[in-house]
C-alpha cells in the first residue's frame, strides 16, 4: 500500500484559489511508488440524488488527483491549465472507486498529469489528462500581499 503525502500544497491552492481544498471533496492522497491515488466514497453527499456520479464531481476529483500528483512526485505546484478526460464507464452512486495519477510529460513549465478513475471491480471508468503550468517563486511573490514567499512552500518553488 502507499503512505499518505505531505499536504504542505495546498498552501499553494489557497493562494491562487482563496481555498485549500477548492473543491472542497477533502481527498486524502497516498503515494506508491510511481503513482498517487485516492479512494473515493460516492455516497449521498457527494453525488446529490443523481444514480451516477456527477461530471463534475469527477472534474473535482482529476483536478485535485493531478495538483496532489505533481506536488508528491515533481516537488513542484502549479495551476490547472487544461484538462481532458473520456468517460468510458459510468460510476455509480454509493460505489467507492480508486483515482490513480501519474507524471505522463513533462514539457518544461507544463506537467501533463494521467489521471486514471476504477470502479470497485477494478475497469477503468475514466481516463484523462489534466495539464499542470508550474508556478515559479517570482510568480508566487506577485500573488502574496506582501511580496514574501511563505516558507512552507518554498520547497515546491524554483
Amino acid at each position: 500500500m502507499g503512505r499518505p503525502i505531505s499536504t504542505e500544497f495546498t498552501l499553494a491552492r489557497k493562494l491562487v484559489t482563496g481555498a485549500s481544498d477548492p473543491s472542497a471533496l477533502g481527498l486524502t492522497f497516498e503515494l506508491d511508488g510511481n503513482r498517487v491515488f485516492c479512494h473515493v466514497d460516492a455516497h449521498e453527499a457527494f453525488c446529490g440524488r443523481a444514480k451516477i456520479v456527477p461530471a463534475g464531481r469527477v472534474q473535482g476529483v482529476a483536478d485535485d488527483l493531478a495538483h496532489a500528483t505533481l506536488a508528491a512526485l515533481k516537488k513542484r505546484v502549479g495551476v490547472t491549465r487544461e484538462s481532458r478526460l473520456r468517460f468510458l464507464k459510468p460510476l455509480y452512486a454509493g460505489d467507492v472507486f480508486r483515482a490513480d495519477g501519474t507524471l505522463f510529460r513533462d514539457a518544461g513549465d507544463v506537467t501533463v498529469v494521467q489521471v486514471r478513475l476504477n470502479n470497485r471491480k477494478e475497469q477503468l471508468c475514466v481516463e484523462g489528462e489534466v495539464e499542470v503550468f508550474c508556478l515559479t517563486s517570482d510568480q508566487v511573490r506577485r500573488m502574496t500581499p506582501d511580496g514574501m514567499i511563505p516558507p512552507d512552500l518554498k520547497r515546491y518553488l524554483p
